[in-house]
């Protein structure tokens, strides 16, 4: 009896802990939050632009996943699972997803290149391309820019590593896109 009291007593209280310590609503920005928020915004957009290569696919949109997975396949680069992510996304509940597709691939042993270049501290590159339907009707490709990214490493080993391993997708994307 007296551990029901004390258990019920425990969750009153946790429950009380909990409700006292939620956050209140957020006030109103003011227009230098708002500014400066706006500037983080810009800044992110930007280092996005740097990270990713995006552009328009000269072929159509089943061309160009083929073309993509095809490219590495004649260079040895392993293939994964593709996905179709609109399928996904419409699944998700969103009904107008334009098509998108992601595919795994990276050249062959880039990942370990550039943890050896690193001694095992840099990250693992995404290794995938993106081609989907842009709201314009356009097909696009998009990618890590590794050779951009290379070029932000402080560490002259990861940074030739990079480098080689942005050249060699280069090679694949060329020509496939405008």
């Amino acid at each position: 009896m007296v551990h029901r009291i004390v258990l019920a007593l425990s969750v009153a209280l946790l429950a009380a802990n909990a409700l006292a310590q939620q956050p209140a609503a957020p006030a109103k920005p003011t227009e230098e939050q708002i500014k400066q928020m706006q500037a983080m915004m810009q800044r992110q957009m930007q280092m996005m632009a740097v990270m990713f290569d995006v552009r328009p696919a000269k072929q159509g949109y089943d061309e160009t996943v083929k073309a993509v997975k095809t490219g590495a396949a004649k260079r040895g680069w392993p293939v994964g699972e593709v996905q179709d992510m609109q399928a996904q996304m419409q699944q998700a509940g969103m009904k107008d997803a334009k098509r998108m597709t992601i595919i795994p691939t990276c050249p062959a042993g880039a990942n370990d290149k550039i943890a050896k270049a690193s001694g095992g501290k840099a990250p693992a590159l995404p290794c995938r391309a993106t081609v989907f339907e842009g709201k314009d009707g356009k097909i696009y490709l998009v990618r890590m820019n590794t050779a951009n990214m290379a070029k932000l490493m402080q560490e002259a080993a990861v940074a030739k590593a990079m480098a080689e391993v942005g050249a060699e997708e280069e090679a694949l994307y060329k020509d496939l896109v405008q």
